[in-house]
């Protein structure tokens, strides 16, 4: 047997061992029994193995700018943050001019408020004056025929003074009534002058400019990423100087939130049915023997879903329906997030 003889049966007896390996962990040696009756009654294993990830129940943020543009200032991978930091910023000067000519034109319309606060004394002097004009004329009016019946008392009825003395006073009473109803229309103008509905109108103005700002304010605010809580920026996928565009391709920063790691296993449809809450759990790397942590099952998904996690890896089932669980472990401290581990249930 040459030497590539060799090789190729030490593969197929290495892929062998491997693949029986795999059977050995990941099947659980259930059995029929019988009972006191002489039925048939499922043996069920000691444990059953699944694989999974240390992570967080609220899962990864993928975080993005809400506004687009250049790159400002951006946080570093593996910071601590607590919540509200800026975690990237994009440049927001335009935002900002126009957040200020809000904030301008807010001052102008409270200008308008004020001016149109004091319009009810305003007319109110107004029709005062007006109608102290219309009495002054009508006294003149009264004075201008009593005047006129005093001259021609004084004359008799065929002094020829008498026409020319009544066309002239007949005149100026004229005149006098035409300026009496210019003033009364003008007394109607400035009464038909609504002050309540300037002021309404003013006050409507105000508070559109106000909303306009707090619009402004709020578009300023979608030109950074801030912390939605305490954690870890884990990773970030833009540098500085980058211009972020409208339909990226992946999130600008990974955030990890601050919370008590779990376990997020997976179990296999065919042994899903014998997983309970509250069982106990032994947690251990998957790469290599060493920690291991305890731990409880605290929730079972309500479905049979696909993996969560579709990647090719030693010893992963892409192609079958799992049964989700969240495992609680008492002491997370030398753990890390994304750590792949083997959660072995205790039935």
């Amino acid at each position: 047997m040459g030497m590539k003889g060799a090789i190729l049966i030490g593969i197929v007896l290495l892929a062998a061992t491997l693949f029986g390996v795999k059977m050995l962990l990941d099947t659980p040696m259930s059995a029929s029994g019988k009972d006191a009756n002489g039925k048939d009654v499922e043996q069920l294993p000691p444990m059953i193995l699944a694989w999974g990830f240390f992570e967080v129940e609220p899962g990864i943020a993928g975080l993005y700018p809400r506004q687009f543009g250049g790159v400002s200032e951006i946080a570093k991978e593996n910071t601590q943050v607590e919540k509200g930091d800026v975690l990237l910023q994009v440049d927001d000067r335009m935002a900002l001019s126009k957040a200020e000519q809000a904030a301008a034109l807010i001052t102008v319309a409270e200008k308008a408020v004020a001016q149109a606060k004091i319009l009810p004394q305003l007319y109110k002097l107004e029709v005062e004056q007006q109608q102290a004009m219309i009495r002054s004329v009508s006294e003149e009016i009264t004075k201008t025929e009593k005047d006129k019946k005093r001259q021609l008392d004084l004359l008799s009825a065929d002094d020829p003074k008498t026409k020319t003395i009544t066309e002239w006073y007949n005149s100026g009473i004229a005149m006098l009534s035409e300026k009496k109803k210019a003033e009364e229309a003008k007394l109607k103008q400035i009464e038909l002058q609504n002050a309540q509905l300037k002021i309404d109108q003013a006050e409507a103005d105000l508070h559109l400019k106000t909303l306009q700002h707090k619009e402004a304010l709020l578009a300023v605010t979608y030109y950074k990423i801030l912390a939605p809580s305490k954690g870890t920026v884990l990773r970030v996928h833009v540098r500085k100087g980058e211009v972020l565009g409208p339909s990226p391709r992946s999130p600008a920063i990974e955030f990890l939130p601050e919370s008590p790691y779990v376990v997020r296993a997976e179990v296999l449809q065919e042994w899903g049915r014998m997983v309970k809450e509250g069982q106990k759990v032994i947690i251990e790397d998957d790469t290599y023997k060493g920690l291991a942590w305890k731990g409880t099952v605290k929730t079972i998904s309500k479905w049979y879903a696909p993996t969560r996690s579709p990647v090719i890896e030693p010893f992963r089932y892409n192609d079958v329906r799992t049964l989700e669980c969240i495992i609680d472990v008492e002491d997370s401290s030398n753990a890390r997030y994304g750590q792949r581990v083997r959660a072995k249930i205790q039935i």
